[in-house]
């Protein structure tokens, strides 16, 4: 592990920078009032946002961990507390189509229990909803981003009532929603181009994103790369191989580019046949270890690394894969998982 210790250091007191970030959308230079969804009584809504949007005041894939609301054109006096629940996913290229299910592009994450939130009165302008979420969301800087709420009920009876949020309805291609009223578990709903409120998010570095894909080694088992903790200083950061090939000889590989030449065929490189198991970063370290299990696809292994308690590596991106030799693959030669891209976060996460 020195090898990989003096990787990190080499980036001491030189990434260490913004660890949270906020970014507004739509950000405009005028705004309007809309009063969908939390004004509206029961029923569910979904907004979009461009990836674009949220790329000019967020560099990097980043966990959104809190959103905020703005009063509109007018001081409000109202207040009560809404009975909601928020889900976070990407979204599709294309917006937002009627039928709620279908405008995911990704499996959505529950980030704030249903639960009571508070609807402030406030001026013009003003934060009016905070929404610190239980769970953050992982924006991997690529896709649009699809904001859900079903609201539950209100302290007013449940009904709808006047509220103004800070919004817009000419944003075409920045933002866009879909609403219907009466049930948080509504199937469609009537969608709105241009339309949405303006949101603050939250945005805290730290990630951990899987991609490329796997090879199969023995019984077509494509193995499993996963990192069950986020890497932070002074931690044990856990990896671990599943669905390998037992009793084989594997390294853990950790680099610090996926760019060009990469990814590279591995099989090609050994001399055999090209097989498309792809090396996705460059082996700046390689642990080596055997797998243990019973069979194929029964193999398994974990690693702990621990992670050097300076902070000067905050905000560094690495590359983790795994690599199985195996005789018993398909190309007679290895079998590969796909990649982890991590950024490594604050103390604490």
């Amino acid at each position: 592990m020195m090898r990989f210790f003096c990787f990190l250091s080499l980036f001491a007191a030189t990434l260490l920078g913004q660890t949270q970030v906020q970014v507004s959308v739509p950000n405009l230079p005028s705004f309007v009032n809309v009063d969908r969804p939390f004004p509206g009584g029961i029923g569910r809504y979904q907004q979009w946002f461009s990836a674009a949007s949220l790329q000019a005041g967020i560099a990097e894939p980043r966990r959104i961990t809190q959103l905020e609301f703005f009063a509109g054109t007018q001081p409000t006096s109202q207040a009560c507390t809404i009975d909601c629940e928020i889900l976070m996913a990407h979204g599709l290229g294309s917006g937002v189509t009627g039928l709620f299910d279908f405008n995911y592009a990704s499996t959505p994450v529950i980030v704030k229990t249903r639960a009571n939130v508070n609807l402030l009165a406030g001026a013009a302008g003003a934060v009016v909803m905070t929404l610190p979420f239980d769970t953050p969301f992982t924006w991997d800087r690529t896709r649009p981003v699809l904001l859900e709420v079903r609201i539950y009920g209100n302290s007013l009876g449940s009904q709808p009532f006047n509220y103004n949020f800070r919004g817009t309805t000419q944003s075409l291609g920045v933002t866009s929603r879909v609403y219907a009223g009466g049930s948080p578990g509504a199937t469609s709903g009537t969608v709105s181009q241009g339309f949405g409120m303006m949101t603050r998010f939250t945005a805290r570095m730290g990630v951990e994103l899987t991609f490329g894909t796997g090879c199969p080694g023995e019984g077509g088992f494509v193995p499993v790369n996963t990192v069950p903790n986020l890497g932070w200083p002074g931690i044990v950061w856990d990896h671990q191989l599943s669905n390998a090939p037992s009793s084989r000889p594997a390294f853990w590989v950790i680099g610090d580019t996926k760019d060009a030449p990469f990814p590279v065929d591995l099989t090609a490189i050994l001399g055999y046949p090209s097989s498309n198991c792809l090396l996705y970063t460059n082996p700046v370290n390689l642990v080596g270890v055997t797998t243990v299990g019973g069979g194929a696809g029964g193999g398994i292994v974990t690693l702990g690394v621990p992670l050097p308690p300076t902070t000067g590596y905050v905000g560094l991106s690495v590359f983790t894969q795994w690599v199985v030799f195996d005789p018993l693959a398909q190309n007679g030669a290895l079998c590969v998982t796909p990649a982890v891209w991590t950024i490594i976060a604050p103390v604490g996460g």
